[in-house]
């Protein structure tokens, strides 16, 4: 605490808001005045201006901090005190005044108080979304307190917020220590969280060795919630065996948790786990936030029944990329259970390729309406069902995978049509590619590619023609690789259209997107970059998918590195310019998938898997 600012805090946002009062002295001259003669320390004559100035109503509460600043210095911390708090009344958005305060009470040795102000400022800081800025506060606090529970739970909180997953595992884990303390629950989970990733995790052995005796300090908040918030930072670190540990306790706790049930089958699928993650994904319907809405049809939603000489309306839901995964599910309920019909309803973008690929199989496909409520046919069902729930009433396991390979065939028509959408071969392997996804996609920006890594992928694979698959808002970045790489967006009106030339092609690059599923669907090779922090239909560490035989997976080796992936994919397809480059050899092109699926992981393998993945 200065003249000025609390420059004994090193805290930017405190630095800053001492801008605020030269700002304040350039607007009106008499504070500017006061503040000349408080720096000359001519603290009498500055008391009188600030004194006077206290009657203003725009400059009261600066005023009323700069002769709190003075009784400070001046040894009269109590006085200084109540000036800053009577300043926090005034404006208890301005942070110069919280810590102010904090530093005073820090003065008189009364510690709780001075982390008590910090703290209230920086969770203002972070109800404003300024996450960053709260994070040098909570350091400060746990200087001075480091048992405090509010501060380990919320930078955790916050780093998670700022995308520093694994740095935000540290100080929620320590949190959940602090509460085992007092819940038996917490403190076993914390034990297990040690076994599991502490040895991979050397800043939280670090930590914990300067983790004092004592009960916690401040008030313990619900447990659940700052797990959920573990989840989410251990689910997107790829801590994926220790996000079901935390969840398995939060259930424990709060068994009708709807997000915590709904994250903890996201786990458990990941894992493999097919049993408890299908049920668990049921509850989807039941969390209020849901992206898809919970449809009222003229038909109950089909619960196991027998549905022999039935007619069922199957509804697709979310993501391109779940329709194209699942929709074999639908072809496999209507010939298990002897349907009379089976109506699919999907995303209209998809409705053409579908209608084509499965009209063969006696499957009609429909779009979606603009009413959730309402069939799409004025027809009657017997039964309706989510498509996504399918996995759960045919008891799916990973033993059944893949379900139907290369499913999605076009017809002859189609594939000529895909001809033509394409240049004259060249003779070189014709790959296409697609870098970004959907921008509302909740993960948007982990799983796209950023334009500077696209020359990277082209380079990767330097013995093909390319050919951008990539449509939507980032389709133009195309015209950045002119020359390189033909731009098929304009060309490109419909899933249908994509279908058309990736039969026409000998080979799919792919961040995780519905193009990527499209592929996969019409048995197409597929290199997949994946970010390290990744959907569960994807798995642990695995480079390949019991989804897609033709998947070959190159994963981000830490979040936001997909220099690691790309490396990954310029190996795997290096194999493919080595046959090319060896006329003599009568041995035929690499697949992309590189043979049978290996055996999963042990549960700790597992784990270690993904930290590296």
């Amino acid at each position: 605490m200065s003249g000025n600012n609390s420059g004994d805090f090193s805290i930017p946002v405190v630095e800053r808001s001492g801008d605020m009062l030269m700002e304040l002295g350039r607007r009106v001259p008499a504070f500017a005045q006061g503040l000349q003669l408080q720096s000359a320390g001519r603290t009498a004559e500055a008391r009188q201006v600030f004194l006077q100035l206290t009657e203003r109503p725009e400059v009261t509460a600066p005023s009323l901090h700069q002769l709190g600043v003075m009784a400070a210095y001046e040894g009269d911390n109590l006085r200084a005190a109540g000036l800053f708090e009577h300043a926090l009344k005034i404006e208890p958005g301005e942070p110069l005044y919280y810590c102010s305060l904090g530093t005073v009470f820090e003065r008189m040795g009364d510690l709780p108080r001075a982390a008590s102000a910090m703290l209230n400022l920086a969770v203002m800081l972070q109800t404003r979304g300024q996450h960053a800025d709260a994070m040098p506060l909570y350091r400060r606090i746990l200087a001075l307190s480091p048992l405090n529970y509010s501060a380990w739970v919320n930078m955790g909180t916050g780093l998670a917020w700022m995308g520093q997953s694994r740095e935000a595992v540290v100080p929620l884990i320590v949190g959940v220590i602090l509460f085992g303390r007092v819940l038996p629950e917490a403190r076993e989970l914390g034990r297990q969280l040690i076994d599991e990733i502490g040895d991979r995790l050397p800043e939280l052995t670090a930590a914990l060795a300067t983790l004092p005796e004592g009960m916690p300090d401040g008030r313990l908040e619900r447990l659940e919630e700052v797990l959920q918030t573990l989840d989410k930072a251990l689910r997107t670190a790829g801590f994926i065996d220790a996000t079901v540990m935390a969840l398995d306790v939060a259930l424990k706790l709060a068994p009708g948790n709807a997000l915590a049930r709904w994250n903890h089958s996201l786990a458990c699928l990941a894992r493999g786990d097919f049993a408890t993650g299908w049920a668990d994904y049921e509850w989807r319907w039941v969390w209020d936030q849901f992206p898809e809405p919970r449809r009222i049809l003229a038909a109950p939603q089909w619960r196991g029944e027998n549905l022999a000489g039935k007619r069922i309306y199957v509804w697709g839901e979310q993501g391109f990329g779940d329709i194209l995964q699942f929709t074999p599910l639908a072809h496999i309920l209507r010939d298990r259970h002897g349907l009379a019909e089976l109506v699919l309803e999907v995303s209209s973008p998809l409705t053409g390729v579908l209608s084509a690929a499965l009209a063969k199989d006696g499957i009609r496909v429909v779009p979606r309406p603009d009413n959730p409520h309402m069939f799409s046919v004025q027809e009657s069902f017997d039964y309706h069902v989510p498509l996504l729930s399918l996995p759960h009433m045919l008891s799916l396991r990973v033993a059944d995978l893949p379900l139907l390979p290369g499913w999605l065939t076009l017809p002859e028509d189609q594939v000529a049509r895909g001809r033509t959408l394409l240049p004259p071969p060249s003779g070189r392997r014709r790959v296409g590619v697609v870098w970004a996804g959907r921008p509302q996609h909740s993960e948007d920006a982990r799983r796209s590619l950023p334009l500077a890594h696209l020359g990277a992928v082209l380079d990767a694979i330097p013995d093909a023609d390319w050919f951008s698959l990539q449509v939507g808002p980032r389709a133009g970045e195309a015209l950045a690789f002119k020359g390189r790489l033909h731009d098929l967006s304009p060309k490109l009106q419909d899933f249908i259209d994509t279908a058309a030339v990736i039969a026409n092609l000998d080979h799919v690059v792919a961040v995780d997107t519905g193009v990527a599923h499209l592929a996969g669907s019409m048995g197409k090779p597929v290199s997949l970059l994946l970010a390290h922090s990744v959907d569960w239909r994807w798995g642990i560490g695995d480079t390949t998918s019991p989804w897609y035989p033709n998947h070959r997976v190159h994963r981000q080796l830490a979040l936001g590195d997909w220099l690691s992936a790309i490396a990954s994919l310029k190996e795997e397809h290096a194999h493919y310019g080595m046959t090319v480059a060896a006329p003599a050899s009568d041995a035929p092109l690499p697949q992309a998938s590189p043979g049978p699926r290996p055996a999963k992981p042990s549960r700790k393998a597992s784990a270690t898997a993904t930290a590296k993945s």
